[in-house]
This record gives structure tokens, C-alpha cells and sequence, in this order.
């Protein structure tokens, strides 16, 4: 996917499409566990499986792409995306 001249990064059909602003944003575990119903642990186990992309900070702590995560949302189905549809 590239960026469009009006940032927006091209989508293919069926894909969530997110702003390049949207790709350089990360969330905490928590908002991610709020937009998924689940415990910050499981977050926290999701993402050491590989089951959610993370990067890690230089404390240690897990950050979520806002990009990554309104795709997980969509392929599980989610139509309330919280933190993700502001």
C-alpha cells in the first residue's frame, strides 16, 4: 500500500483504510483492551504469541499501531471501534 497525494494510504477491496498520520500512531494495552473486551494480560498475551503486532519501548512496555490495530478489529468482526474511530 502507498500513500495517495491527500494521505491516504491505498487500500485494496475489503481493506480498512488508514491515514499515514493513522500509521505512525500507537496505542497502550489498555485501549487496546477496551476496543477488544478483553484484559489488559490478554492483550499483553496476544501480542507475545504474535497474534496482535506490537513494538516494544525502551521500558519495556508494548505499543499497538493504530493502523494494525482497526485491521484486527475488522477481521474479528468489530463494528464499535472505541479509541480507533476518533
Amino acid at each position: 500500500m502507498a500513500p495517495t497525494p491527500g494521505g491516504t494510504v491505498r487500500a485494496e477491496p475489503g481493506q480498512v483504510r488508514v491515514s499515514v498520520r493513522e500509521s505512525r500512531r500507537f496505542l497502550p494495552r489498555s485501549a487496546v483492551a477496551r476496543i477488544f473486551g478483553v484484559s489488559v494480560s490478554t492483550v499483553t498475551r496476544w501480542a507475545q504469541r504474535g497474534l496482535l503486532p506490537a513494538v516494544r519501548t525502551p521500558g519495556g512496555h508494548y505499543r499497538f499501531s493504530v493502523a494494525a490495530m482497526k485491521r484486527a478489529a475488522e477481521e474479528a468482526g468489530l463494528t464499535d471501534l472505541g479509541d480507533l474511530d476518533k
